[in-house]
């Protein structure tokens, strides 16, 4: 079941609901929620009777009937029900004291949030997303997922719009660096690194869809699924890694060299170096 989650303001999102769903009994459920990090942020400092300054971080943001929240000991239940639990209002508290901006808050909250999901959820990816090219995040796309295949087929949708909605927003000029979704300059020998990192911890065969599921877990969506599997193939070339398929040879007796599960065909990885 996929249920894609975009409610007017916040008041609809109900974390103890996404529980329930994930303990429901389904084959399969992912859920895309459309998320208000930002209007979260405002909503809980008039929760918790602070001043908002940051009002120019919903310049260009259109919400179509926000939630309102006053001070009270209801709008803090409602928004502990929306986050899944309280530790958002610690996050409140250093923006009171002018410990983190708005940003900050705003970005804390997200991460919180996805690690909530992550309770109930085995694979939880962030993407926030910017409306003109150079902007902080204004909100989040968060997908949640406890089925590995799931989590992989969204990494490449979110990757593959990240890169249509660039070229719209260069008016389809060439740029001199690729960015990700979050400003951040993209560097294959970045990208390696991580990889290397992620994958020496498996020394112990695991499935490779399930290490990639975690791997983009970890990072975001920072390259497409092939990017990171064209780099395990020069691994496992030059005996970094070690890749277990099955069948291991093909009907003409040659070995396969596929790098994707499903339909009969399975596919280990293991750090060797």
């Amino acid at each position: 079941m996929f249920l894609y989650i975009d409610p007017y303001g916040i008041k609809a999102l109900n974390c103890w609901q996404f529980d329930g769903f994930a303990r429901s009994g389904f084959n399969s459920i992912e859920l895309l929620i459309n998320l208000n990090s930002f209007g979260f942020i405002r909503e809980a400092c008039n929760a918790l009777g602070t001043r908002f300054d940051d009002k120019e971080l919903f310049d260009d943001l259109v919400e179509y009937e926000p939630s309102r929240f006053v001070a009270s000991e209801k709008s803090i239940q409602d928004l502990n029900d929306i986050a899944g639990g309280d530790y958002w209002q610690e996050i409140i508290k250093d923006y009171k004291a002018s410990k983190i901006d708005g940003y900050e808050a705003e970005k804390t909250f997200a991460d919180e949030y996805c690690r909530r999901l992550s309770h109930s959820y085995k694979y939880v990816l962030n993407l926030p997303l910017r409306i003109k090219p150079g902007q902080r995040p204004k909100y989040r796309m968060v997908h949640a997922t406890n089925h590995k295949d799931g989590c992989l087929l969204m990494v490449d949708n979110i990757y593959n719009r990240w890169q249509n909605l660039r070229d719209i927003q260069n008016y389809g000029q060439m740029s001199l660096f690729e960015e990700t979704f979050d400003n951040e300059i993209i560097d294959i020998d970045d990208i390696k690194e991580k990889a290397r990192r992620h994958f020496s911890k498996y020394t112990t065969a695991i499935s490779l869809h399930e290490a990639l599921a975690n791997f983009f877990v970890e990072y975001g969506a920072i390259c497409a699924t092939n990017h990171i599997k064209d780099i395990l193939k020069t691994w496992e070339k030059a005996g970094i890694i070690e890749v277990i398929r099955n069948p291991q040879t093909t009907n003409n007796g040659k070995a396969t060299t596929f790098m994707s599960e499903g339909r009969g065909k399975t596919v280990s990885v293991r750090w060797k170096k």
